[in-house]
């Protein structure tokens, strides 16, 4: 099945583009902006999102722009509008990148063209879903730290990691299914349930593989890994996002 995966993925390059161009961008910025920051660590971090791939989801130094923790510590306010620019080319990026992994799944081809398309046609959804988890993880996070202190930020992760199981086809029912965001979640919902073992089985793949990534780019931090992780960020998690959308598919099948 790896084979058939890696193959399917090495045919359809722009899978690999994308994410690799995106991710680029943002360290180049981030370099700019606030040079090379972060030391090696025993530290790693488990990949919660989905959709088009990033370093920046394994890493819990804020190197990249692509993400709002970079606004942290003594980064200039300026820098906002590259970190907003990043953020919304990430958001329109969603929708082209999932809809290229259902044409690479179904035999289809792909083009930047229809990749644009695909993303003109969700990126306002995505931009709901993306506010929706910020606020949820800042306002839950921030009541259970003040509840329970320390563990309280472990309880936040561990709701967090459920409800990402639960809903882990949210992204691919916007695009696949052409959902608005509440309809999306439901749907999400049903496919998990219809399909709980094989999607439970993709889960844990996703979560040692991103895991054993993040602790080996933590521990050899330095500009060199974190170029290298760029690469292999982008075919571990087109590999495994592939697989859910083969799975998916599967699932539709049923309905």
């Amino acid at each position: 099945m790896l084979n058939q995966l890696l193959g399917l993925l090495f045919r359809n390059p722009l899978l690999l583009i994308y994410p690799i161009v995106l991710d680029g961008l943002s360290f180049i910025a981030g370099l700019m902006i606030v040079g090379f920051i972060g030391t090696p660590s025993l530290s790693y971090r488990l990949i919660l999102e989905m959709g088009i791939p990033s370093v920046s989801y394994v890493s819990n130094i804020p190197q990249f722009v692509n993400q709002l923790q970079f606004m942290g510590g003594a980064v200039p306010a300026s820098a906002w509008i590259v970190v907003l620019t990043m953020l919304l080319a990430t958001v329109f990026a969603q929708g082209g990148y999932i809809a290229s992994l259902r044409n690479a799944t179904l035999g289809q081809p792909n083009s930047l063209r229809q990749f644009m398309k695909d993303g003109k046609s969700h990126w306002v959804r995505f931009i709901f879903i993306f506010l929706i988890f910020t606020a949820a993880k800042t306002a839950l996070t921030t009541l259970l730290v003040a509840l329970f202190n320390a563990i309280g930020l472990f309880l936040s992760l561990v709701i967090f990691v459920i409800l990402r199981i639960r809903y882990i086809y949210l992204e691919y029912c916007i695009v696949i299914d052409r959902l608005n965001v509440d309809a999306a979640f439901r749907q999400s919902r049903r496919y998990v349930q219809a399909s709980s073992f094989k999607t439970f089985g993709l889960v844990a793949v996703l979560f040692i593989a991103s895991g054993t990534i993040s602790l080996l780019l933590h521990w050899a931090w330095s500009p060199v890994a974190v170029m290298a992780a760029i690469p292999v960020c982008a075919v571990v998690s087109g590999v495994i996002q592939l697989a859910f959308m083969q799975q998916l598919c599967q699932t539709k099948q049923t309905f």
